[in-house]
């Protein structure tokens, strides 16, 4: 990987230079002292379900100078396009991957730095990476990993299927933090030694459900998942590809990232062209240029009340179905307005009084309608009047995509017709969302104050699903959360709208980030030391959307102990939430004099700071 006499430089800064190898296809990076960074793949590939993107021939490799940067342009002989071109520019900053194809196909996989060349096969970029960090909180106890370790970011995961426990941010910015320097829990390589990879798209053509680090024994591509359900029919532009060097650890490289993502221009990067396929009306709140969108609001204009702090019932009613009492009815069935009044009388009797209380899965009869099941709520809006009369506000828990009561033309549906979520591209999905949501939200309906919007992760993936409309993957989700955020926006102007989508693609549809689940109880081994986990989950939402208030959680918690210790951290890292009233769900240990009065102190004194 290092350059030799064969290899032209093309570019010297005084960070790096690069060294073109015509054959193999690959722009060398070293850096000023001559030790390697990356071999990096002048290829995408554009897979379909016809099958792979092979380059059958380089007819043309052509290096231009413009002003402080090199560009070296390739034109490929591919096996299913009729024309597929790439470019990569150097500059002091990094490296720019752009490219293109032009034919018919359904995409699958989008390869960058990376494609497949017979007879070799499938060739990544060479790479002296050690160590890196992915914006998405996989792992609970392993925050910096081996280079050679693969990471995921996207709008799919779930907790209670092996494998794919992804499902905390969803999706976290489409990047990862690497460096040359060995894994260090501490996080601390040498200063500058720390650069980003990622990939920057105007959300409407993010119609991918996840982008993979795929690393090899020194090498690595970055993979995007189009599940056949984007068509190509002339000219596609890909994703932009980027590396940026230059920064002192993982935050700040992901919050240059996001920075890039929202100064971003639409790039068609020369010969693609975006506009030959059909592409949908851009969000106002987007950026003309196409980069990602400023926040909807900005943190000086927010509500006071929006900072209160939180009480949750779902550890409590998890904490019930824990115990005898609970006998075998699952956390759900326990969300009821008696338990949820004991909850409440049980705190004030501790001195304990939430600004905020949100009632959770499942107060609805059904998911998708999110009209109140009576059997438990009898007077839900009479309760949430008495709340306001009390000085607090009510959030309702809403989960994405569930279509529990919806009609079939409201939805994403299997080829039998089966509905399997909510369309928010089907005119019957979008007018049952606005519904759903004022009726939660509108003064003459359950007049709530916002929304706790969980289970993004179950965005609906797969080539066999039928849908209303052209977007898929993230595109598809910011469309849901478009239509919920407007309604909700226009139900209550103040409404408060919580997600766990740190991403600053999705700036526009969120006012307060949640920092999600503490403990993954569906992992091997859900163990984790809560503080330091929670702390690193907040320095990614910081970092991504560096003006958005966090939601600091609080369920599941491993113990008493960890739930003292995350109590006094959470004003440190955003909005204090409380999810256990009288016992915690794992230990079945009981809440004593001691611990309400150590909110109250750790409440009374962030009140106090918020004041100020």
């Amino acid at each position: 990987m290092r350059p030799g006499p064969a290899h032209r430089e093309i570019f010297s800064c005084a960070h790096h230079r690069v060294f073109l190898d015509e054959r193999r296809l690959t722009a060398i990076v070293v850096g000023a002292d001559g030790t390697p960074w990356f071999a990096l793949r002048l290829l995408h590939s554009a897979d379909t379900t016809d099958g792979p993107d092979e380059t059958l021939a380089i007819p043309d490799i052509t290096v231009r100078t413009d002003g402080d940067a090199t560009t070296v342009a390739t034109r490929a002989t591919s096996s299913r396009w009729q024309r597929r071109w790439s470019e990569l520019r150097c500059t002091a900053d990094g490296f720019s991957l752009t490219g293109g194809v032009s034919g018919t196909g359904e995409l699958t996989f989008v390869h960058a730095f990376g494609g497949w060349r017979p007879p070799s096969g499938f060739l990544p970029s060479g790479s002296a990476l050690r160590s890196v960090v992915s914006p998405n909180p996989d792992h609970p106890r392993r925050i910096v990993k081996d280079a050679v370790e693969a990471a995921t970011i996207g709008v799919t995961g779930s907790g209670a299927e092996p494998g794919v426990g992804r499902w905390l941010f969803t999706p976290a910015p489409w990047c990862l933090a690497v460096s040359r320097a060995e894994r260090r829990d501490d996080q601390q390589p040498p200063p500058g030694e720390w650069a980003w990879m990622g990939v920057l798209a105007p959300i409407d053509e993010q119609t991918f459900s996840a982008m993979h680090y795929l690393p090899g024994p020194e090498g690595f591509s970055l993979r995007l998942d189009y599940e056949g359900q984007t068509r190509v029919n002339g000219s596609f532009t890909l994703p932009r590809a980027e590396i940026r060097f230059g920064f002192d650890g993982p935050y700040p490289a992901f919050g240059a990232y996001s920075a890039t993502a929202r100064a971003a221009a639409a790039d068609t990067g020369g010969e693609g062209n975006p506009g030959s396929r059909t592409q949908p009306e851009p969000s106002q709140r987007h950026t003309a240029a196409g980069g990602a969108p400023s926040p909807a609001v900005s943190t000086s204009a927010n509500p006071a009340w929006w900072y209160e702090p939180m009480f949750c019932g779902w550890g409590a009613q998890c904490a019930i179905a824990a115990s005898a009492a609970g006998g075998s009815r699952p956390a759900p069935d326990h969300c009821t307005q008696d338990n949820y009044d004991r909850f409440l009388e049980a705190l004030h009797r501790g001195g304990v009084i939430p600004g905020t209380v949100v009632v959770d899965d499942k107060w609805a009869a059904r998911y998708a309608t999110c009209t109140p099941d009576t059997d438990r709520w009898p007077d839900l809006k009479g309760w949430i009047a008495d709340r306001h009369a009390a000085g607090q506000r009510v959030l309702l828990w809403w989960k994405a995509w569930d279509c529990e009561g919806a009609p079939p033309e409201a939805c994403v549906r299997l080829p039998d017709g089966t509905p399997v979520a909510l369309d928010p591209e089907s005119s019957a999905g979008a007018a049952l969302v606005r519904a759903s949501i004022s009726g939660m939200l509108s003064r003459e309906a359950l007049d709530a104050d916002g929304l706790k919007i969980d289970f993004t992760a179950s965005t609906p993936n797969g080539a066999a699903l039928t849908y209303a409309g052209h977007r898929r993957g993230a595109a598809l989700l910011h469309q849901l959360l478009r239509v919920v955020y407007d309604a909700a926006k226009s139900a209550k102007p103040d409404a408060l709208v919580i997600t766990h989508t740190p991403s600053p693609y999705f700036a526009d549809v969120t006012d307060m980030v949640r920092l999600n689940d503490v403990m993954m109880l569906d992992s091997v081994d859900p163990t984790v030391d809560v503080p330091s986990h929670m702390t690193h989950r907040a320095a990614v939402v910081r970092a991504a959307l560096p003006s958005v208030p966090i939601d600091t959680d609080g369920w599941c918690m491993p113990d008493r102990e960890s739930w003292r210790r995350y109590l006094q951290v959470q004003p440190s890292l955003g909005v204090p939430a409380l999810y256990y009233a009288t016992r915690f769900d794992r230990t079945g240990e009981v809440l004593t004099g001691d611990d309400y009065r150590l909110i109250a102190q750790v409440w009374s004194a962030y009140r106090r700071l918020l004041a100020t």
